[in-house]
């Protein structure tokens, strides 16, 4: 897959607006579209939107998000593999908004549609839009088979365009304040709350806009992502490795990942340190995160001088980021 930005715009809980127009939608109120037995979009509207290749804005291994004209609240999400825009006759919204005051692109309702195969409906979810562009490179995991082989329209791994691409918002997130990282907790910690569960397993998952890193694909869940991974998926740092070793990349561009790479981690934990959060171990899913607590970037970021007679973990409890006492805390390291 070439890697495609995905550009959306903010959103803000919708409060006292009574009618919020929607280009071939019915009227809307309040927070939340009008629950009616009429169709919110005509299967005419739906038809031109999904035809049209300028409103696809981003598109993933299993689904594709679409914009909607004339309108800067929420988006279109289908799966590619069995969506058929051309067969679609008939259509009904159903609401399943739980009127959040938070953003994560999450679906706050879907339109059922007909013309699918072998006379299924199609379920055209409807998601909150959010802002900035993918961080990252996916997992290899995410652009292979299970053989391996590279998924059809996928980009090598180790593409020079992944690295580059890498690289850009590397630089534009080690600039970023604090106060965007601490934006970026408060924002996690009130999703997971929420039961929703994040996916620590995609980096595309983030998104950077100019003064702040957004999340989106949040599902239903009680499963929960500990602040490593998210840290984890901040850093891209196993792609970091890859960058590392690309004989097609200069070494002053490496030596300049390495330090952005430092920045963030920094940043981030003093972002936590506000916070008064701790990292802990009880949510830990991606055990490929713990290789970010054994690197030389995170050693810099904290200051921690292997010739203290510290250990790590006494380092990090020091600097209120760690709990020993924590059942299971040991094996963090």
């Amino acid at each position: 897959m070439q890697i495609t930005p995905i550009s959306f715009l903010n959103i803000n809980k919708i409060s006292n607006i009574n009618k919020i127009p929607f280009k071939g939608t019915i009227e809307a109120s309040g927070d939340t579209f009008e629950k009616s037995l009429n169709k919110i979009f005509s299967p005419e509207n739906l038809r031109g939107i999904f035809l049209n290749p300028e409103n696809e804005i981003g598109h993933g291994a299993n689904n594709v998000v679409y914009s909607i004209p004339d309108n800067d609240k929420f988006v279109l999400r289908v799966c590619k593999s069995y969506f058929r825009p051309e067969n679609i006759t008939s259509a009904e919204y159903v609401d399943t908004d739980q009127h959040e005051d938070f953003n994560i692109g999450q679906k706050i309702g879907h339109i059922k549609a007909d013309g699918g195969p072998f006379g299924m409906c199609q379920i055209i979810e409807v998601l909150k839009k959010q802002k900035g562009k993918s961080y990252g490179v996916p997992h290899i995991s995410a652009i292979t088979d299970e053989g391996g082989k590279l998924l059809p329209n996928e980009t090598p791994y180790d593409n020079y365009s992944r690295k580059i691409s890498f690289k850009t918002l590397l630089d534009k997130a080690s600039k970023m304040d604090i106060g965007a990282y601490e934006k970026l907790l408060e924002m996690f910690d009130k999703a997971q709350d929420a039961d929703y569960g994040f996916d620590p397993f995609n980096c595309n998952n983030l998104l950077l806009s100019d003064d702040e890193i957004n999340m989106i694909d949040f599902n239903r869940s009680k499963i929960k992502c500990s602040y490593l991974e998210l840290l984890n998926m901040v850093t891209n740092h196993e792609y970091l490795h890859t960058f590392y070793m690309a004989p097609d990349i200069d070494e002053s561009l490496k030596h300049q990942a390495y330090e952005q790479t430092v920045t963030i981690i920094s940043k981030f934990l003093k972002a936590m340190q506000n916070k008064g959060l701790k990292l802990n171990y009880e949510y830990l899913q991606n055990r490929e995160s713990m290789d970010l607590l054994r690197c030389y970037e995170f050693q810099h970021a904290i200051g921690y001088d292997e010739n203290s007679g510290l250990t790590i973990p006494q380092h990090l409890e020091n600097m209120g980021l760690f709990d020993s006492t924590l059942e299971n805390s040991k094996l963090f390291f």
